[in-house]
């Protein structure tokens, strides 16, 4: 029996015929039998064992947990016996006796640490870029930035990627192509293997750095020649390649260079047409929500009455369990609002601005997590016009502006969806994260329960079409991750339930089979019910077109049923686990309880705005014509903004902030050094929470705290269209 001179490591990932075919023109090149072959089995599933068996009963056989293409070289190379190691990927063939010349080089040339043999591609043309310098952060920000798009011909990435070479004779490189490559056993011990914290990409030049640092030559060998199907393995990777290659870049420069150059050459790097335009967006959706927010900022009784809350917390005067009542007294909204903003008043000295500052930060975030979503689920295109559309879209604007319980609500939607789509794709640490958003949205709306039957309906799904979303739920660990996530943020409303019997938890069960019997028309509708399934139709096209775009009832009608009926249709070729099959689903759940509730109230409108925006983006991708779809969405986009700013952010019927300050100052001015009661005239008069933002105004502009409900001294605060009159009452 021949002594093993060669060990050939392949790792395999769901490439079943490539791999078959590279190690069939492994046995009819290579005319030695010296050489052994080594599978490394990456997939999840092992499906390749008995056929490999079968057809090449030699090759030697390893399952491996999939953590990484470095990993699995490593695993291969324990249990090779041969001089060399030669690491191949599966998507190749050789084309002449590759190991051969190879080895036959490496043991004529002892200074020589790694040999690889020449790439060809399907034309049997050689690539024009294999081998590379050292990758250095300043090369870097040469060859693998925007510059080398604008000047490719820039003398730095010539150098690095050695343009032009020869390739019919042998060359000295500092990287080779982790493709394929031979290095001796002795030597790749010594370095200690593939560093294993490289799960795919930069590997090669990690290791091939530690190679020269032992003052060893690496040559690319013409006379090897290997054809490379470029990409067949790593397409069909589950993960998010590009997330990859930043990770595996990143680490390669902090392990070399330091964490101050890795955040600097990764923050480098990362500039791109698509990220210049997702900043732009950004800057946009920012500018139009803080734009002139000192003067125009909403501030209506219910948010003051967070206000108020948030100060008596942030001076330690009270610490609520729950927050303000729902539409139906007897239930309340969670505290979470409240919690969010005390600090934030702390520190800027309970400034009521300081509040907008806030929801502008979190809309900034939810711009670009609407982004992520798009473009990790469809594609970038998608989530950047996604994000341009919801960043000038003239009723997240307006929210965006008001500091509110509401206001952060579409930024845990889009959470959740996220979430929702990587459990459903097999990733079971995003469970805990649905469970995670589901709590916060209840304590900040609790209407936004009505997604919970979505996720009732992926959970049955699952467990009934057995699928492996569900069945890797099953993990102590996981469990009780969720478990946490699902409480934790509940706490102070578990703590309200046990000191006062648990009303909390029983009265939302009870308002559940309210609404449930009010459906069905078994409890008749009280009055805060009672609008006409007309009056409720009106409300929502009348801020769907807010939403979009305002360009007449009866195209806000056309385009939201024709938002539904392509997803619906794309139901029949696509699986319920899509990712718009998933926002479809959610944001249809939404609007049918909406309608179904019959009230007319922009609070539970909040939750559906991802969502309509996304179906919405949808339909314009039907646009198949570019330069059209184009034009729309510069049309839509220039709209929206001129809306924006003509009505004043939408303040056009409402009173801004600068007109109660101006109110408060003169209820001050009537009331001297007096303690003073103010009445409140005007719409929303029936409710407490009406008078509340002069309350709060007038104990910030004086400092102290002189409002006293009992007191004799009344003053009368009437808010009629856009005017305030204040007056001493009887």
């Amino acid at each position: 029996m021949n002594k093993i001179h060669i060990s050939i490591v392949i790792v395999h990932y769901r490439v079943k015929g490539f791999l078959f075919t590279c190690i069939d023109f492994i046995y009819k090149r290579t005319k030695a039998n010296n050489f052994e072959i080594i599978v490394v089995d990456n997939d999840e599933q092992k499906t390749i064992f008995k056929d490999l068996k079968k057809r090449f009963p030699k090759v030697k056989y390893i399952p491996n947990k999939n953590r990484g293409f470095a990993q699995g070289n490593n695993r291969g190379a324990k249990i090779a016996k041969g001089k060399y190691l030669f690491f191949l990927n599966p998507d190749t063939e050789f084309l002449n006796d590759a190991i051969k010349n190879l080895s036959n080089f490496l043991d004529k040339n002892e200074e020589v640490g790694i040999a690889a043999p020449l790439l060809l591609d399907r034309n049997e043309k050689p690539y024009s870029l294999q081998g590379t310098q050292i990758l250095t952060p300043f090369n870097a920000l040469f060859a693998y930035s925007f510059l080398n798009k604008f000047f490719p011909n820039n003398y730095i990435s010539r150098q690095f990627w050695k343009k032009g070479w020869d390739k019919t004779r042998a060359k000295e490189v500092e990287v080779v192509p982790g493709t394929a490559f031979m290095i001796s056993s002795e030597l790749f011990n010594k370095l200690g293997g593939f560093d294993e914290d490289f799960f795919l990409f930069f590997e090669e030049y990690d290791i091939c750095r530690r190679v020269k640092k032992e003052e060893m030559k690496i040559y690319i060998i013409p006379n090897a020649r290997v054809l490379h199907l470029w990409g067949e393995s790593t397409k069909k990777s589950e993960r998010n390649l590009k997330d990859v290659f930043n990770k595996s870049r990143f680490y390669y420069f902090r392990k070399h260079f330091g964490l101050l150059n890795a955040l600097l050459v990764s923050s480098f790097l990362g500039i791109n047409k698509q990220n210049i335009s997702l900043l732009g967006i950004l800057c946009l959706g920012a500018f139009l929500s803080l734009n002139r927010i000192s003067e125009l900022m909403p501030f209506i009784g219910d948010q003051a009455w967070f206000y108020l809350s948030a100060r008596d917390l942030a001076l330690g005067q009270s610490f609520p369990l729950v927050g303000i009542t729902s539409s139906h007294t007897w239930l309340h909204q969670g505290p979470l609002w409240t919690y969010m903003l005390a600090p934030v008043l702390l520190i800027s000295n309970f400034n009521p601005i300081w509040g907008a500052y806030l929801t502008a930060f979190i809309g900034i975030l939810s711009i670009f997590l609407i982004y992520k979503v798009g473009s990790n689920f469809v594609s970038a295109k998608f989530g950047l016009i996604s994000a341009l559309i919801y960043a000038t879209s003239p009723l997240v604007i307006f929210h965006l502006r008001l500091p509110y319980h509401t206001s952060p609500i579409p930024l845990f939607v889009l959470l959740l969806f996220y979430s929702l789509i990587k459990w459903v794709k097999g990733n079971p640490y995003y469970f805990p994260l649905i469970l995670f958003s589901m709590s916060v949205l209840y304590n900040l709306e609790i209407a936004t329960i009505v997604f919970w039957p979505v996720i009732i309906l992926y959970t049955l799904f699952g467990f009934f079409g057995n699928k492996n979303y569900l069945k890797k739920l099953y993990s102590r660990k996981i469990v009780i991750i969720s478990l946490l996530a699902l409480f934790v943020p509940m706490i102070p409303i578990l703590i309200y339930d046990v000191q006062n019997g648990f009303p909390q938890t029983i009265k939302l069960s009870g308002w559940i089979g309210y609404k449930v019997l009010q459906l069905i028309g078994i409890i008749e509708r009280n009055k805060i019910d009672n609008n006409s399934i007309v009056e409720t139709f009106n409300f929502f096209f009348s801020k769907y077109e807010a939403l979009t775009v305002s360009l007449g009832k009866y195209t806000a009608y056309s385009v939201f049923f024709l938002s539904l009926l392509i997803p619906l249709f794309k139901l029949r070729k696509e699986s319920i686990a899509s990712p718009i099959s998933i926002i479809f689903f959610l944001t249809m759940l939404g609007v049918v309880s909406f309608f179904a509730s019959n009230v007319s109230s922009e609070a539970y409108l909040v939750m559906l705005f991802p969502g309509l925006i996304f179906l919405f983006v949808n339909l314009l991708f039907q646009i198949r014509n570019n330069s059209l779809m184009h034009l729309a969405l510069i049309f839509i986009v220039s709209f929206n903004v001129i809306q924006l700013i003509t009505t004043n952010y939408l303040m056009y019927n409402r009173t801004t902030i600068q007109k109660k300050l101006d109110a408060s100052n003169k209820i001050l001015e009537l009331a001297g050094d007096k303690k003073y009661n103010i009445i409140y005239k005007g719409v929303g008069e029936e409710f407490e929470s009406s008078r509340m933002p002069y309350e709060y105004l007038t104990w910030w502009i004086a400092d102290n705290s002189s409002v006293d409900r009992e007191t004799e001294l009344k003053i009368v605060v009437r808010e009629t269209d856009q005017k305030i009159h204040v007056e001493r009452g009887n």
